[in-house]
Order: structure tokens, then sequence, then C-alpha cells
């Protein structure tokens, strides 16, 4: 019978040690104050994309083929989503299926759906046809592969 008393004054001094701390925490959580910050893009990359990017919205990027020399052979836009933005790079992710016809000295041909990438350089676009019109600008020499 000793022993039984015993093992409950142990358990209900227990639980009183226990419950010390968990007293109304309600006033606490009101009076606790947090102020979400948006990352944004800076420097070079600001300026080249533009203060319309925002997370999770849905524009075009560039996938670039080069060989091993660093030259770019082919050149494609991709639809993807902003998964998040950071001050210098922003992490994409494809929305489509890209497979480029392989170029010598080049181990990757393409990108899958759901597969992601920073990007450090800021070729994003709007539209598909904006990201055109940029290849087009810039890589004229290269081969555009059409879907």
């Amino acid at each position: 019978m000793k022993q039984l008393t015993s093992i409950i004054l142990v358990a209900v001094f227990a639980v009183s040690i226990l419950s010390c701390g968990s007293g109304n925490k309600s006033k606490q959580i009101k009076e606790y104050k947090y102020t979400e910050e948006k990352a944004a893009v800076a420097g070079v990359l600001q300026k080249k994309v533009g203060p319309w990017i925002k997370e999770g919205m849905t524009c075009y990027g560039i996938v670039i083929l080069a060989d091993k020399d660093g030259i770019p052979k082919k050149v494609k836009e991709i639809e993807a989503r902003v998964v998040s933005i950071q001050p210098d790079k922003i992490k994409m992710k494809a929305m489509e299926d890209l497979v480029l016809a392989p170029v010598e000295g080049c181990t990757k041909i393409g990108m899958k759906k759901g597969e992601t990438w920073d990007e450090l350089e800021g070729d994003l676009f709007q539209t598909r046809a904006e990201a055109i019109k940029h290849i087009d600008t810039k890589y004229p020499e290269t081969q555009v592969i059409i879907k």
C-alpha cells in the first residue's frame, strides 16, 4: 500500500511540474508581432528582369545548349514558374518538358517538367513572344528548336 501511495504521489508531483509552464499563452501570442518580408531581386538581376516578377507566377525562361567550349549551339524558350526570389538568384521550376537534340560535348540535352534551376542571368520574360524575340536578337546564329 505504501508503494502505491508513493507511486501516486510521484505521478502527481511529475504532472504538477510539467504543467507549470503550460499556462494560458493567448496573451503572449497576441503580443507576438511578425512581419513577413518578401525577398526581391537586386543589382543587375533587378535591372534585367524588372519589377513585374513575383513568387508563384508563370513566365518564360531560356534554355541554352552549349558545346564544351561554352558556345551556344541551340536555344529554346521554356514555360516556368517562379519558386522563390533571392537578391542574387531566382529559383525557377520547368512547367513543360523540353528536349533538345544532342550536341557534341554537352551531357545535358533538355529539361523535364518539374526540374528546377537557379536563374542567375535574369533571362526571364512575361510572354513566350518576348522570350522568342530575345532569342532572335541575342542568339541569331544558333539553331532554334521549334515545338
